[in-house]
């Protein structure tokens, strides 16, 4: 029988030291911190892409970016190279601007 993973989490994290949950709270929200921000990223780009009326085929030809890899990006779930944010936003004729984080 199939354990839920909400249950299976509380049972081990039950066996953790306090110093254990202090580092898997700190984990977490840089995890979570780091989805939120390629999520961000992602719909940036979809964001420009569509003003330029531009499709991911498209996009992917005029920079050189394989299509699958645009559309992991504008997903989310892709970790790019400065290189290919470069090239997309220099396609999309944007820049990469780097704010500090709060």
């Amino acid at each position: 029988m199939a354990v839920p993973f909400d249950e299976l989490k509380t049972d081990i994290m039950s066996s953790w030291n306090d110093d254990a949950r202090k580092v898997y709270t700190a984990a977490s929200a840089i995890f979570t911190d780091e989805v939120a921000a390629r999520a961000a990223l992602g719909t940036q780009l979809a964001d420009a892409r569509v003003k330029k009326g531009l499709s991911q085929r498209s996009l992917a030809e005029r920079c050189g970016v394989n299509q699958a890899e645009i559309s992991r990006i504008e997903r989310g779930v892709s970790n790019p190279t400065a290189d290919t944010l470069n090239r997309i936003a220099a396609t999309l004729d944007s820049t990469l601007t780097l704010s500090s984080r709060s």
